[in-house]
């Protein structure tokens, strides 16, 4: 009896540790914000972060286009209908229109044009680039908690590629998900559900949020697997909170930018769209990285702090 009960108790007792390490990390090492803040601003220079979100954004570039045939492959097989149209409207909310009719016309042409062998070539393409994008993190994420890769190469080449799959995998359940609100918004119409802002809500806000929400479990987890150093697991870090925010904030700002000030395709061409998608990229693995170096230096605070006077 008394084993049960240590069962059942031991879960409920980590859960409260858990939650606890959350909050005292929320102290910020005992660094007030701006002093966290001009750390991170420093650690970004010497880290030379910039260096690395532009192999992020390289490496996600080639990733990008064999993930989408896997995923179109997918769910042309699944019994759902209109998820990839939800996903290209969601898609349109949040990227410049460059980027957009890049992503769109390149998901169009997949559909009419997808093989058995297109899809296994994706595959080789998806695991290769999808395991750089996550090295590149590895490395980044090294750097901001000053400490170097001893780990086997067949322990970090295998950790990339378990990490793109559960990438790969959230991104393909995130974009099912999307069609919850559109779905609820139209069963509240057909039935003369008189609440305007509740549909808005279903039909905006529950994308937002689905794609917030896996933000927040992909940063979480990769804050707290990727740095060769054993952290434990934080329920909601500020680098997260910082990455998740920082991304919307940065997608719709240079989204923005592009239809009011920027027209990069009298620049470039029919390469706009290209390089706009490669920018915000680089933003992406900026504010990712940048999130990383906000949680590293307050670990270390947290160390300093730790050791005797």
């Amino acid at each position: 009896m008394a084993g049960t009960m240590t069962k059942v108790h031991v879960p409920v007792a980590e859960a409260v540790e858990s939650i606890g390490r959350t909050a005292r990390l929320w102290r910020l090492g005992g660094l007030s914000p701006w002093r966290l803040a001009l750390r991170t601003f420093q650690g970004y220079r010497e880290n030379r972060l910039w260096a690395f979100s532009v192999a992020f954004a390289y490496y996600s570039m080639l990733a990008l286009f064999p993930l989408l045939i896997l995923i179109i492959a997918a769910f042309a097989r699944l019994p759902l209908s209109g998820v990839l149209e939800n996903s290209l409207d969601a898609a349109y909310r949040a990227l410049p229109e460059d980027a957009y009719d890049l992503l769109e016309k390149q998901v169009r042409d997949i559909q009419d044009r997808s093989t058995l062998g297109l899809i296994l070539a994706a595959v080789g393409v998806l695991a290769m680039a999808g395991s750089q994008v996550f090295l590149t993190i590895i490395d980044g994420l090294n750097q901001t908690y000053g400490v170097k890769e001893t780990r086997r190469l067949w322990e970090v080449y295998g950790m990339a590629f378990l990490l793109t799959v559960a990438a790969s995998l959230l991104f393909m359940l995130a974009l099912i998900l999307m069609i919850i609100g559109p779905r609820l918004s139209q069963y509240l119409a057909a039935r003369q559900v008189g609440m305007p802002f509740l549909e808005t809500l279903l039909s905006g806000g529950v994308r937002w949020g689905i794609v917030c929400a896996c933000l927040w479990v992909y940063t979480s987890v990769v804050y707290w697997l990727v740095p060769n150093i054993k952290l434990p697991w934080y329920w909601l870090s500020p680098g997260s909170v910082f990455a998740v925010i920082g991304w919307v904030v940065i997608s719709q700002g240079f989204r923005f930018y592009v239809e009011n000030f920027a027209n990069y395709n009298k620049t470039y061409g029919t390469l706009g769209g290209v390089i706009v998608l490669m920018v915000w990229l680089d933003f992406t693995g900026l504010v990712l990285l940048i999130g990383g170096q906000i949680n590293g230096v307050i670990h270390q605070a947290e160390q300093a702090a730790a050791l005797p006077k």
